[in-house]
């Protein structure tokens, strides 16, 4: 089978990821064009000695990978009847805006704006389904979704209510995503009491803002969401700290007037901040970011780098940016550990549907989360009053056997993050679908591998709390 590596330098040094030991190895450079033969699979006499000499100090081992399996296929009954973590309710379809880039918006073939909503003898039996399937954990989260959840708020509050009623013996956490038009003096305060954690959808200043987040008769909902933060944190300072904030970046955006936006900002300069771009899972177009987003974005990882070196001063530093650091340090923190060494193994992408975090949408239908297609059987894994379909979900589970052949050979599989909603082009599963995200991930990685070498030559202690993982927050939902 061969070694599975990835050769990359930086204007320092020469490097080689091995997969087998998911570790990253400093290399003299005149044997990196050994280290690209091997990449190439183009093995001879010389690639032989360097293998050997690199064999003897356990690393750069043969492949033994030969079946791709997901581990927590043999233990998923288990997880589905006793480890569900999180249930996201779909309150209601509708919402009060028509955002450009929505899921809603019918550029996407999942899903579009309806009148439907959920039923409150459905949020019941939906809220039972995840108690009865939740004993394993010490907490259940539950999170209200839409459309725009706060215009079924009176739903939300018996949903609330219910639980304390009949569960009180339970540790529930609460979360929302909000478009944050509707936020009153009523909401915050029972959202406050309730010790809710409140995600509001701001894309920056008003003139971008309002360029794809309007109301339904076409005008921007900035100066309205802006008013009610005022508001929420004069009266209610201590709930306000805990509001976060997601800026969607679509195509065409000014990434330099959003991160001063956030920078300046006086009312929500303290607020956590994270940062998406436009989905394009089951986009029924092409998302496309000009060059102008990709300099702007690496011109600020270049002075996340130069900060954590000493060089910038931190304070500078937009806070959009700060979870970047973080998933650097996180991947620096987990060199070695999980290392391909088994003949059965999975990439790592897929988390376990029906059980980390389902969707129930306003039928009781169930779905691995909110991210995914609606409209797609294949993603439809059962309902509240049936349960679980196993099979459904050890496909979803398994999604890597889709690309068996590529992912065996790929130096990118511990660190994949693909899931099956990747592999679903509205009407089947298809390893062609899958297959052309694969690429974007890959850079990922490799960008994440060189600034971590980067910053190791230059003397970087990664024992030091430089931006710390709780002052950052990474979405768990696009809206």
């Amino acid at each position: 089978m061969g070694v599975v590596i990835k050769a990359f330098r930086t204007p320092l040094g020469c490097y080689v990821y091995d997969r087998g030991s998911h570790t990253i190895i400093r290399v003299p450079e005149t044997q990196y064009p050994l280290f690209l033969k091997l990449e190439a699979g183009k093995a001879d006499g010389e690639t032989a000695d360097i293998l050997e000499e690199y064999r003897a100090k356990g690393v750069l081992k043969e492949n033994p990978l030969k079946e791709i399996r997901h581990p927590a296929a043999q233990t998923l009954p288990y997880y589905l009847e006793h480890r569900v973590q999180k249930i996201t309710l779909q309150l209601t379809q509708s919402c009060n805006l028509r955002c450009d880039y929505c899921t809603y918006s019918g550029k996407y073939h999942q899903r579009a704006h309806g009148g439907g909503r959920m039923s409150f003898e459905t949020i019941k039996k939906s809220i039972d389904y995840a108690m009865r399937r939740s004993d394993g954990v010490e907490d259940l989260n539950i999170g209200f979704y839409g459309g725009e959840p706060l215009l079924e708020f009176e739903n939300l509050k018996k949903a609330v209510e219910y639980v304390s009623e009949k569960y009180h013996d339970r540790k529930v956490n609460y979360t929302i995503t909000t478009n944050g038009t509707l936020l009153n003096d009523e909401m915050a305060c029972f959202l406050s009491a309730h010790d809710f954690s409140v995600l509001v959808s701001l894309d920056g200043p008003k003139e971008l803002h309002d360029r794809n987040r309007v109301f339904a008769n076409g005008e921007g909902s900035f100066d309205r969401i802006m008013d009610n933060l005022r508001y929420i944190k004069g009266k209610y300072p201590g709930f306000f700290q805990k509001i976060s904030f997601n800026t969607v970046v679509p195509p065409g955006s000014d990434y330099r007037c959003i991160e001063h936006f956030f920078s300046a900002n006086a009312l929500i300069e303290a607020n956590r901040l994270s940062k998406t771009t436009v989905s394009e899972f089951s986009r029924k177009d092409e998302v496309y970011y000009d060059d102008r987003y990709f300099i702007t974005y690496q011109y600020q990882t270049f002075k996340i780098l130069m900060a954590a070196l000493g060089f910038y001063d931190k304070k500078k530093i937009s806070p959009l940016f700060s979870a970047d650091f973080v998933e650097i340090q996180r991947f620096y923190d987990h060199l070695g550990e999980s290392p391909v060494c088994a003949s059965c193994a999975h990439p790592g992408g897929p988390c376990i549907p029906g059980a980390r975090r389902p969707m129930i949408d306003i039928d009781g239908n169930l779905f691995p989360c909110e991210r995914v297609s609606e409209r797609s059987e294949a993603m439809k894994i059962g309902h509240i009053d049936t349960g679980c379909d196993r099979k459904k979900a050890e496909k979803l589970l398994n999604i890597g056997k889709l690309t068996q052949k590529e992912c065996i050979n790929c130096w990118n599989f511990v660190n994949c993050g693909l899931c099956a909603s990747a592999a679903d082009d509205g009407t089947a599963l298809t390893r062609e679908k899958k297959l052309s995200y694969c690429e974007g991930g890959k850079r990922r990685t490799l960008n994440i591998m060189r600034s971590i070498c980067l910053l190791h030559e230059y003397q970087y202690d990664f024992q030091e709390d430089f931006f710390n993982e709780e002052d950052c927050v990474i979405s768990d939902t696009e809206k």
